[in-house]
């Protein structure tokens, strides 16, 4: 019979702990108006700025691919990001659907990979929501965490 030193699993642990998540090196959010379908809407507030580089998502664009009427509606939250570092950064951004009041009604999220010295690079958030909650939607909040 083999036997192993009891400490291998808990260092195989911790190494695949460490590979897998990745710490959130910054957050930031803003809230805009639904947008009408097509139109970009300029975002000026979430980027990621050390002395060094500039990592940002610039804009957003909605595109609805249902029919009007349908249940759900379905579409895309498209983003434009750029990176002036020359490595990779990882973003997550969230799409937040919130009522009139500022209440949460569904939220999305998608990892995306800005490239080093990317410019306008398109990530894609899948939107698919009931027609109901669709309808109480007025706000849209945008949280984007920089994870590496």
């Amino acid at each position: 019979m083999i036997t192993r030193p009891r400490f291998v699993l808990p260092v195989l642990l911790l190494w695949a702990s460490t590979s897998v998540a990745s710490p959130l090196m910054h957050r930031a959010q803003t809230v805009i108006s639904i947008p009408p379908p097509g139109e970009v809407v300029a975002l000026s507030a979430l980027h990621y700025a050390p002395k060094q580089f500039e990592a940002k998502v610039s804009s957003v664009k909605l595109t609805l691919t249902s029919t009007e009427g349908a249940d759900p509606v379905v579409g895309e939250w498209t983003f434009l990001a750029s990176n002036s570092d020359g490595q990779l950064h990882k973003v997550e951004i969230f799409t937040r659907l919130l009522d009139e009041s500022g209440t949460q009604i569904v939220m999305a999220s998608k990892v995306c990979m800005v490239n080093g010295g990317a410019h306008d690079l398109v990530c894609p958030v899948p939107l698919n929501v009931k027609a109901a909650e669709w309808a109480k939607a007025k706000s849209l909040r945008v949280v984007t965490d920089w994870l590496n």
